[in-house]
Formats: structure tokens, C-alpha cells, sequence
């Protein structure tokens, strides 16, 4: 009769590692789907940076490409302001 409860117990144990080890999975699972998820937003934002740098900006220092971008920025939004008006 011990020897049935020791295994009742075991399995018990083994049971509850087994959920505990599926809620890890899950949440791994659920991390590795948001950092996917974070990759693709970043990678569509560089595509669209890339989309309005000069084609010898690769060549350029990141002060330089930063003041570009700014330089396009600033002017969409200059406008985009005169087109409200």
C-alpha cells in the first residue's frame, strides 16, 4: 500500500512539473512572438527611412544621415501644413 502512494505522489509531482513547465513554454512562446512581432515594426520603419535617404547614404556619417532626415522631415511637414491652410 506505501509503495502505491509513494507512486500516487510521484505522479502528483511529476503532474504539476509538467503544467509548470507548459506555462513556461507558453510564455516563452507568447516573448518570442512579441519580439518577433517588434522585428517586423522595425524592419517596415528602416525600409521607410531607407525610402527617404539619398542612394550614397550609406556612405554618410549617422550626424549627417540624422540631419537629412530632419531636413525631409521638417519639410513634409512644412508641407503638409501649407496644404491644411
Amino acid at each position: 500500500m506505501d509503495n502505491f502512494q509513494e507512486q500516487m505522489e510521484e505522479i502528483k509531482q511529476l503532474k504539476a512539473e509538467q503544467a509548470l513547465h507548459r506555462k513556461q513554454l507558453e510564455e516563452n512562446r507568447q516573448r518570442a512572438l512579441a519580439k518577433r512581432n517588434q522585428t517586423k515594426h522595425l524592419v517596415t520603419l528602416g525600409k521607410i527611412v531607407d525610402k527617404l535617404l539619398p542612394e550614397d547614404a550609406a556612405y554618410q556619417s549617422e550626424d549627417d544621415i540624422l540631419e537629412m532626415l530632419k531636413d525631409k522631415l521638417c519639410s513634409a511637414s512644412d508641407n503638409n501644413s501649407h496644404e491644411k491652410s
